[in-house]
């Protein structure tokens, strides 16, 4: 599953119990935000972003942006809490670099524009996340 990718890695998701695929996408997140190595072989970027991404489309925030479709719905994390969605955010500075604890990453993008801005949504709606309080 390490070089597997998104649309297949959302299908595996999807086919999970709600709280099989929360515990997924929370095992993951933790795992890239406690050790960022992970990042370099065990955990590819490609599964953390899919794992923030299904944690986000969990979030009211997320609701009606282009790059939340049908097969992220599918997918998407159930019960997001503040601390899930915390640990989603801090998992994803991990990836672009915005933590000191980041490892040297090479992601390759066909539109970097179109990859800027969805990662700047990503962050809106788990910083919005954040906000939930003790949900």
């Amino acid at each position: 599953m390490n070089n597997a990718s998104a649309p297949y890695l959302l299908e595996g998701l999807a086919g999970l119990s709600p709280a099989q695929r929360r515990q997924a996408v929370a095992t993951v997140v933790f795992r890239v935000w406690e050790t960022p190595a992970v990042l370099l072989g065990e955990i590819p970027p490609t599964q953390a972003l899919t794992a923030i991404a299904a944690i986000a489309a969990g979030l009211p925030g997320a609701a009606g942006l282009p790059w939340v479709d049908d097969r992220l719905l599918a997918a998407a994390c159930p019960n997001v809490t503040s601390e899930l969605a915390g640990r989603a955010l801090s998992a994803l500075d991990v990836i672009v670099g915005r933590d000191s604890a980041s490892v040297p990453l090479e992601l390759h993008v066909t539109d970097g524009e179109a990859a800027g801005a969805l990662l700047n949504d990503l962050r809106d709606v788990l910083m919005d996340g954040l906000r939930l309080g003790g949900r």
